[in-house]
């Protein structure tokens, strides 16, 4: 079959970026990334190269996936690792922040699997990372935990509805990683957290893992637990 075809979505920074890094480098298997960060998509899509899209915009989805359809017959993995933070108090979380942050979270992630479904096959596998607060509530995290939730959901009802095609899905509940997300965030300590190459090595490897398992759900912890 050839090389193991990969899209890292969010390889812009943090997580994405070390897993785009990380598989750039693996023999076997040609990767692209899709970001803000990203070269223009007027120099077509180039194994190795990080393309751009702005998740916070449909239009911006819609482009990207007909480039990379008229380009690539197929996909054997999806890594879905794009979002952002918003944390506030109840009554201090205005309704257009709260639009903007479940678009980007949730419906990105929707349109982007609905958009390359055609490329996905027998094995495929698509991962989706979550949070720990996909899992559970945390203060002033409302709409970071609605979003988080949400996504979990939606990977868990899509492993359940495509089973009979064999398409592998993975939901990670990731914990305090060392990543930009944290950036300006008082209280924690960046040294108790997991430094996100080691993550990102993990995460790889999942897109090579044996056919005849399903990793459903995966949490990731610091040694200390939640911070």
């Amino acid at each position: 079959m050839g090389s193991r075809q990969i899209l890292v979505a969010g390889a812009g920074s943090g997580i994405g970026e070390s897993i785009f890094k990380k598989l750039k480098f693996s023999s076997g298997v040609e990767v692209i990334g899709a970001s803000r960060r990203g070269n223009d998509l007027s120099e077509g899509i180039r194994a190795g190269r990080n393309h751009f899209c702005d998740f916070s915009e449909e239009q911006s989805i819609f482009e990207f996936c007909k480039l990379l359809k008229s380009s690539w017959t197929r996909l054997d993995a999806i890594y879905f690792t794009f979002g952002d933070g918003l944390f506030s108090t109840l009554e201090n979380l205005d309704p257009e922040s709260w639009k903007k942050h479940l678009f980007l979270n949730l419906t990105a992630p929707f349109l982007l699997t609905r958009e390359l479904t055609p490329l996905l096959q027998k094995g495929s596998f698509l991962c989706y990372l979550s949070s720990t607060a996909g899992r559970q509530g945390f203060p002033e995290s409302s709409a970071y935990c609605a979003s988080k939730h949400g996504l979990a959901g939606f990977a868990k009802a899509l492993r359940e509805e495509w089973k009979d095609r064999e398409i592998r899905v993975s939901v990670v509940y990731a914990g305090a990683i060392d990543t930009p997300i944290w950036d300006g965030r008082e209280g924690f300590d960046r040294k108790d957290m997991i430094p996100v190459e080691d993550v990102a090595e993990f995460l790889a490897s999942l897109s090579d893992q044996k056919p005849s398992f399903n990793l459903d759900e995966i949490v990731l912890l610091p040694k200390k637990g939640i911070l």
